[in-house]
Parts: structure tokens; sequence; C-alpha cells
């Protein structure tokens, strides 16, 4: 009796994959508080991230090519992770730059399926929440990367890590108050660099609504035509 209903949500899943992959963003952005208090709950954090990723390569449908591009990518940034993780601070811009760029590639390549010609399915609207999540997470590196190079780059009113840098679970929610347009809290830039970033993302974050409207009205459009 049991068995049903889970082959059903299985065969859910299946069919819409991006539904699994927003899921599991939902999930990392609850635990990830939890886990970034210690260096092992950091690379658990990260390994979290990477699965997540491959997760969206799955729900994506992409080509071969694509899939061994990313899947070097994926080994690069394991790499860099763990070398980071195990003492070679030096390699942190390169694991932060990596980081970013997986993420962008993947949040380009779903939104690439999200906005498409093709008509607007349940896994669509999943797969347009997860790329709006993703974009709140590349800048979210981009922030962390900023930091390394400008340790004041942002100011806080609340606790910094034992390196007097904003811990991830902070800069995640930076980026997210910048994409939704919700206004600065705890968090503000301080630097230059940190306000163009910001801005960038505000842009992005309007465009991205207003090319997401556009689309399901051309579609609802096209269908009255009919």
């Amino acid at each position: 009796m049991l068995r049903r209903p889970l082959l059903r949500r299985l065969a859910y899943i299946r069919r819409n994959r991006c539904s699994g992959l927003l899921g599991a963003l939902g999930l990392f952005i609850l635990v990830s508080p939890l886990l970034a208090g210690s260096p092992i709950g950091a690379m658990a954090l990260a390994a979290s991230l990477l699965v997540i990723l491959v997760l969206a390569v799955w729900a994506l449908h992409v080509r071969r090519p694509f899939v061994w591009a990313l899947s070097a990518l994926a080994f690069i940034t394991v790499d860099v992770l763990v070398a980071d993780r195990m003492g070679a601070v030096w390699i942190r811009p390169l694991a932060l730059a990596v980081i970013a760029v997986f993420l962008g590639t993947v949040t380009v390549a779903l939104l690439r399926y999200v906005l498409d010609r093709r008509p607007i399915t349940t896994d669509k609207v999943f797969g347009a929440v997860a790329a709006y999540v993703l974009i709140a997470f590349s800048f979210a590196s981009l922030f962390g990367l900023l930091q390394v190079f400008q340790p004041d780059a942002f100011h806080a009113a609340i606790g910094r890590g034992p390196d007097g840098r904003l811990a991830w679970p902070d800069l995640m929610y930076f980026s997210f108050t910048v994409l939704t347009s919700t206004g600065f809290g705890e968090i503000t830039p301080g630097s230059h660099m940190a306000r163009n970033l910001v801005v960038i993302e505000q842009i992005l974050g309007v465009m991205y609504v207003a090319f997401l409207i556009a689309r399901l009205a051309n579609m609802y459009g096209s269908r009255q035509m009919r």
C-alpha cells in the first residue's frame, strides 16, 4: 500500500525534474546555517552544493559535451575546495571563482531551458524558481570572492567569522535581499566594487521577472489568437 504512493511521487519527480532541484535548493538554504559554523560543516555544505548542481544537470536534459564540461568543472571545484579546507588558504580565491563560474554556467543553462520557445510546463515553472535561487547563489559566491580582496567590502551589524569575513549563509541572505529588491538590512555594501555588483544583481533580478512575465504573456497571447 505504501509502495504505490512512493512510486507515484518518484514518477512525478522524473516528469518534473526541476521540482527535485527546487526541493534540494530549499533544503540547502535551511541547513546552511547549521553546517557553516565548523570546517567539517563547511566542507559538507560545499559538497551538498556540488550535489545540487549535478542534480541541476540531470534536470536539464543537456547534451553530452555540456555534461562533460560541467563534470570537469565540478572535478576542479572539488579539488580546490579540499585544498582550501586542508589549509591551503592561498587557493581560496580560486575556489570561490570556480564555484561562481560553475553556478553561473548551470544557471544560464537552466534559464535557456525555462525561457525557450517550447510550451510552458509544470517542470518549467519549477525551473524558473530554481533559476532565480541559483542567480542569488551565484552572486553570493561573487560577494565571497570580493571579500577575499576587499575585507571591508561589506558593512554588517552581525557577527563575522574568525577571519573577519561574512560566512556563506550571511552572503546568501544578503544576495536574496538584493535580488528581490527588498532593501538592505543588517548588511550593506561598503566599497565601490560591492555597490557595482549589487547594482548588476538588482538589474538582473528585475530583468528576469520582466522576461518571465513577457514569456508567459506571449504564450497566452498566441493561444488566444488560435
